[in-house]
């Protein structure tokens, strides 16, 4: 499988090497142009190159990104002691010199950044698990019908490497959910406190079930 990866990798060739090659086969069907010219094979193959290196390129997300869509509410803070009361108190400032639609506007924004995240780290978690219980039930089959001792030891290491480095990052994501569902508790009392009731502010558990 890895041989066929390799192979088939290989076959795709960076657009440079595409446009290069399609100069080349324009060269030999027609005479030489004027590499400025809009028509040539050249400006033709120049432009696409930039356009499928255009298609390919990522979106990086930096800390000037996230700050553009965290909104006027103080982010969460996911180590060291929880600044959930704070984000309460930043709500009930803002409402004071907001409308109500601004005001709840304000909190969506914050709830759904980190909903998000919470509803990522159950999901990983559940993904991790489901996969690990197949990979080992797999295994088991496998050690049975080959009968090869030394195959089943290594794949039964190999397993249980998989799982202490899933058991690291879902305890990660145990740490982040926890974080997230905790501080939600503390914001939606403190929206309570101020009279501001809001339906869709549910908090998602590692059994997909929101509560009010």
């Amino acid at each position: 499988m890895l041989g066929f990866r390799a192979r088939s990798r290989s076959l795709l060739l960076p657009p440079v090497l595409l446009a290069f090659a399609a100069l080349i086969s324009a060269q030999n069907a027609t005479p030489p142009q004027d590499p400025t010219d809009t028509g040539s094979p050249l400006a033709a193959a120049a432009r696409s190159a930039k356009a499928q290196k255009a298609t390919h390129a990522k979106k990086v997300f930096t800390d000037e990104d996230m700050e553009a869509t965290a909104g006027p509410l103080p982010r969460l803070k996911m180590d060291g002691a929880e600044n959930a009361d704070e984000v309460a108190a930043a709500i009930s400032k803002y409402k004071t010199t907001h409308t109500p639609e601004q005001t709840e506007q304000a909190v969506r924004i914050w709830y759904d950044r980190y909903d998000e995240m919470l509803a990522a780290a159950i999901q990983e978690n559940q993904d991790m698990t489901s996969l690990r219980n197949a990979n080992v039930s797999n295994g088991y089959e496998l050690c049975q019908q080959s009968q090869d001792y030394q195959q089943c030891q290594n794949r039964q290491m190999a397993e249980q490497r998989g799982a202490r480095s899933d058991q690291l990052e879902m305890a990660k994501n145990n740490a982040l959910i926890v974080r997230v569902q905790h501080s939600f508790m503390k914001v939606r009392n403190g929206l309570q406190m101020n009279g501001l009731h809001y339906d869709w502010f549910k908090i998602r558990t590692t059994n997909n079930i929101d509560q009010f």
